[in-house]
């Protein structure tokens, strides 16, 4: 069909043409002719509505709506703002988040920063920025302030049987004192990501 709407223009423009190379050939004009003026408006016009279909799309496609609430997919939730963290660990951290999506509906942000005065109010705003739940985690470092930070949402909260301190010490310290932040990241999420399939198991959170 669209090759036939490409194909319909020229031709009825070659049966202009072959109208007026005829009365060139006669010596007499055309146009003075009511029926072939006719006929080359109507030429004209099957003309542009030809060109019309032919520029418009197949079957206007809509894009689809993403499911609500879920992420989007150019949204990894991590703000490096103080550009520590290499794009591969960018990237592991968006497959992750990937994961505990599609299993649990959970995230956990990362977000890194300089010289905050109170790293936990910090990744609490970070949180609401994200539009993050009570089941969600942010885990925060403050590079030049030497400090980290994992903050948990208010629903997970009552679930999770550790020190949030203490938690975020076992996994990020001997990385972190040595500047080794994306392993620092990366091993304290694997482990956050093992406890959520463990305590909530493959059905999810409630």
């Amino acid at each position: 069909m669209r090759m036939l709407l490409f194909i319909l223009p020229w031709a009825a423009i070659g049966i202009a043409l072959a109208v007026v190379a005829a009365g060139a050939v006669t010596g007499k004009n055309v146009f003075k002719k009511q029926g072939a003026a006719w006929l080359i408006t109507i030429v004209m016009v099957v003309v542009s509505i030809g060109i019309g279909y032919a520029k418009a799309p197949i079957n206007n496609p809509v894009p689809e709506p993403d499911l609500p609430n879920a992420p989007a997919a150019s949204d990894t939730f991590v703000r490096d703002d103080a550009n520590v963290l290499s794009s591969q660990t960018e990237r592991e951290l968006a497959e992750r988040n990937q994961r505990l999506w599609q299993r649990h509906n959970i995230t956990v942000a990362v977000v890194t920063c300089n010289n905050q005065r109170d790293l936990g109010d910090y990744a609490y705003r970070q949180a609401v920025a994200m539009g993050l739940g009570g089941y969600d985690m942010v885990v925060a470092l403050d590079i030049r302030g030497d400090n980290y930070w994992l903050l948990l949402g208010a629903d997970v909260d009552k679930d999770f049987p550790y020190d949030p301190s203490d938690y975020a010490y076992d996994y990020m310290e001997d990385y972190f004192v040595r500047g080794m932040y994306d392993d620092a990241v990366l091993d304290l999420t694997a482990a956050l990501e093992s406890w959520y399939g463990v305590y909530y198991g493959t059905e999810g959170r409630p």
